[in-house]
């Protein structure tokens, strides 16, 4: 794949801020591609586009991260970031990227174009504001516990499936920042500076609840992912497994703390 010859999972490794550019190129890439081959289906066919040209890479991360793990001296106690922190943070480019690009690219096409670029999206945006306000903390947390277990069991099933979960949720945050940013438009007569002063306003409003919120899904994610990998590889499944249900109960306290922020802290910010 010629995008895959771009960047290496060895690269990224050791500079995991490269996967914020390749993100948005490959998001930018997907979403014309789905557009111009599938007009009516192109708001979910360019998610897939960026999964199928971002799995090989973070599979790769993931990989080298599990056998590292595998292999890691048991008696020296490393704290979970200096663990797992570079996968997370390829992780967390890759989000920012999708969110950047979608956003930008909202803002800037004619509006009936946008629409039918990014359908899916712009429905759940909206949907999401009446279930985020009608609701309280045990829907808030049942749903969020849903997507992070989706997370699991896909990435379990599939290697690295959460990829497509994550590209999804960067997607409806990156039409929830261009809405602002249409909006800020009538403030700001640049476009550019409407769509940063969005990314920052947005991003920080949601930051607080929502990037331990993402977090969980890409522990869950990498969970699923090295349980799948470990097996596969016939790997020390002991090791694996363990290392494996840490994760996954990580993400699970960080979904139950992120859901009390969201219902209980952030609307009295």
């Amino acid at each position: 794949m010629v995008l895959e010859s771009f960047i290496s999972s060895r690269e990224l490794e050791k500079r995991p801020i490269e996967m914020l550019a390749y993100s948005i190129i490959v998001a930018s890439i997907s979403i014309w591609s789905a557009y111009i081959i599938f007009p009516t289906a192109a708001s979910i066919v360019f998610l897939f586009l960026i999964s199928i040209a971002l799995v090989p890479v973070i599979y790769g991360t993931i990989k080298d991260d599990e056998l590292r793990e595998e292999n890691a001296d048991r008696s020296v106690s490393l704290g979970f970031f200096e663990r797992h922190g570079t996968v997370l943070k390829i992780y967390a480019y890759f989000f920012l990227g999708i969110i950047i690009a979608t956003s930008f690219w909202y803002m800037f096409l004619p509006e009936q174009q946008a629409e039918v670029m990014f359908a899916l999206e712009i429905e759940t945006t909206e949907a999401l504001g009446a279930f985020n306000s009608s609701y309280g903390f045990p829907e808030i947390l049942a749903n969020n516990l849903k997507v992070m277990l989706l997370s699991f069991l896909i990435s379990f099933i599939f290697g690295t499936g959460a990829i497509f979960i994550l590209s999804w949720n960067a997607a409806v945050v990156g039409i929830f920042i261009g809405n602002i940013g249409k909006d800020l438009i009538h403030i700001h007569s640049s476009k550019i500076i409407a769509l940063i002063m969005a990314l920052v306003q947005g991003l920080s409003g949601i930051a607080l609840h929502g990037i331990p919120e993402i977090a969980a899904y890409c522990i869950a994610g990498m969970a699923g992912a090295i349980l799948s990998i470990g097996m596969t590889k016939g790997h020390k499944t002991d090791i694996i497994m363990n290392d494996s249900t840490k994760l996954f109960l990580i993400s699970v306290a960080i979904i139950v703390a992120a859901a009390f922020i969201e219902v209980y802290i952030t609307p009295a910010l």
